[in-house]
């Protein structure tokens, strides 16, 4: 069952995957995105990533139901009916394969937007109050980092300014 959360998520990414569209492999950062917001949860950041990439590729699919309705409609009378099958045919496998592109690699996108969650809890943590999402962990305890994980790992920059003075020190 999807939460309204995960349907959130995967609209955040595939509007993150559409706007960079202009960039190979588009997709997988849109992915990323929504996996991340998802959470540290593997199965959870694949589902809400692989929705993100079908919801991306409605305007693909639209595009490719005119061009099939316009070609299909413009050579019906003057093409013989071979030719129309090879042409369908055509679209029809380049739409799939469209398909399996946006949405497999917006789901292997949100499989490691999911691993960040898990490595950088603090940033996800900070990105979702940015945003303006719920960070309460008792809501969902399986949104919450480990205990090692939070208790060990450092803000950006501390362990490497503590470095710094230890160095000083000397």
């Amino acid at each position: 069952m999807v939460r309204s959360r995960t349907a959130i998520n995967a609209i955040i990414g595939a509007v993150v995957g559409v706007v960079l569209s202009f960039i190979p492999l588009s997709p997988l950062l849109g992915g990323v995105v929504a996996g991340f917001l998802e959470g540290p949860d593997h199965r959870d950041g694949t589902v809400v990533g692989a929705l993100a990439g079908a919801i991306a590729f409605l305007p693909i699919a639209a595009a490719g139901v005119f061009a099939f309705g316009v070609l299909g409609l413009g050579l019906a009378g003057g093409i013989p009916v071979s030719g129309i099958a090879f042409l369908s045919i055509v679209i029809v496998s380049g739409i799939l394969f469209l398909l399996l592109y946006t949405v497999g690699l917006s789901a292997l996108g949100g499989y490691l937007g999911a691993y960040l969650a898990v490595e950088y809890p603090n940033r996800r943590r900070r990105t979702r109050e940015t945003i303006g999402f719920e960070t309460d962990t008792r809501t969902r305890t399986a949104d919450a980092a480990p205990i090692r994980d939070r208790e060990s790992e450092p803000e950006w920059g501390v362990e490497r300014d503590q470095d710094r003075e230890r160095e000083r020190d000397r």
